[in-house]
């Protein structure tokens, strides 16, 4: 019969045991069958495992497999390094293995692997001078060696919403101090040739840009006996002319000497009005209809006797509401307390600016 073998060993097993038990394990040099889950393995005469007691190859589930680029290789049993181009292979006596690159490639990479999306050539330039970095290109396929862009990305008279499709510049694009105009488009601050900001210095309405209109109440006089403020002048902006810039520039108001109080209103509802076209220029309309008023924002107000009453402004009034509705400036007026009739006039002015300064 073969030779059997077997150890003895102890162990410990229980909580508090001091003694120890002792049991026999069997020990084996060779697999066979029965298996012999739990036996010991001994050496066999030249000092090795014997194969017989390893896991079969290939196995899935219990061994090391060689493979390169996720294939198994047809010789399981042997994994040989062999050195290639420029690549050196050493081994240390714990096993290690080290892979050196030397000397000068004969070949270089010329794509650039990306998680997502293309494969980036970077063969298309080398760099000439310190600082130099790979910068994508249209497309993001390619990247060329380039100075950083500490630039703005786009030129002056680029819209700002949308932003335009990126072109490599031609001209210096520094970034700048900048604003958008009226029509949405990125500006460039200027300056004179040392530095010094440039401002406009003049009144935006002698621009070009922008026109002057007035309206008046004519050569007569409007009477009020009543203690009540009627309405005296009113202008409104045609429908659809959102788009324009309405400056409000002055009125005066007159009479013949009688003491009346004026005020001037914004959004004051208006009975009896009949707005016309005040200019075929202007996208202005009036009113000298109206008979009586309600509600309005008062803007400004005072008194007229003996002296035209003149007052200027610079305000801005737009169209509001959803939908959007065309704003009315109403100037209404009544005899002072104790007076019993008043005789007025007014004029006002505007500006209508039509395109950017």
């Amino acid at each position: 019969m073969a030779t059997q073998w077997s150890v003895l060993a102890n162990r410990k097993d229980k909580r508090g045991q001091i003694v120890w038990t002792e049991w026999r394990v069997d020990a084996v040099s060779a697999g066979g069958c029965p298996a012999q889950a739990g036996a010991l393995v001994l050496l066999d005469s030249c000092g090795k495992i014997d194969s017989s007691l390893l896991p079969p190859i290939p196995s899935s589930s219990c061994c090391i497999e060689i493979e390169v680029s996720g294939v198994k290789v047809p010789d399981q049993n042997v994994l040989n390094f062999i050195p290639q181009n420029n690549i050196e292979i050493t081994y240390g006596n714990a096993g290690e293995v080290y892979f050196n690159v030397v000397g000068t490639p004969s070949s270089c990479a010329t794509y650039l692997c990306t998680p997502s999306g293309c494969a980036i050539d970077v063969g298309i330039s080398a760099p000439t001078h310190p600082g130099m970095m790979l910068i994508s290109q249209p497309g993001n396929c390619s990247a060329v060696w380039a100075d950083p862009q500490v630039q703005g990305l786009y030129p002056a008279g680029s819209t700002i919403c949308p932003a335009p499709a990126y072109v490599e510049p031609t001209c210096i694009q520094p970034i700048l101090m900048g604003g958008a105009d009226c029509n949405g488009v990125l500006q460039n601050v200027a300056t004179t040739t040392g530095g010094e900001l440039i401002t406009l210095a003049q009144d935006q309405e002698t621009d070009p840009a922008v026109q002057r209109f007035a309206v008046t109440t004519g050569v007569g006089l409007f009477q009020n006996s009543s203690p009540s403020l009627i309405p005296l002048l009113s202008i409104q902006p045609q429908a659809g002319s959102g788009s324009i810039v309405l400056t409000f520039r002055n009125l005066e108001a007159f009479g013949n000497g009688q003491l009346y109080h004026f005020q001037l209103l914004l959004n004051a509802t208006l009975t009896g009005a009949n707005f016309v076209n005040v200019d075929p220029e202007s996208c202005m309309t009036y009113d000298q209809s109206a008979t009586s008023y309600s509600g309005g924002r008062l803007l400004d107000a005072g008194d007229v006797g003996m002296v035209r009453n003149r007052n200027d402004y610079e305000f801005v009034f737009r169209f509001f509401g959803s939908p959007s509705a065309p704003p009315t400036i109403t100037l209404v007026f009544a005899p002072i307390t104790g007076g019993r009739c008043a005789s007025a006039g007014c004029t006002f002015a505007w500006d209508e600016q039509g395109g950017c300064l």
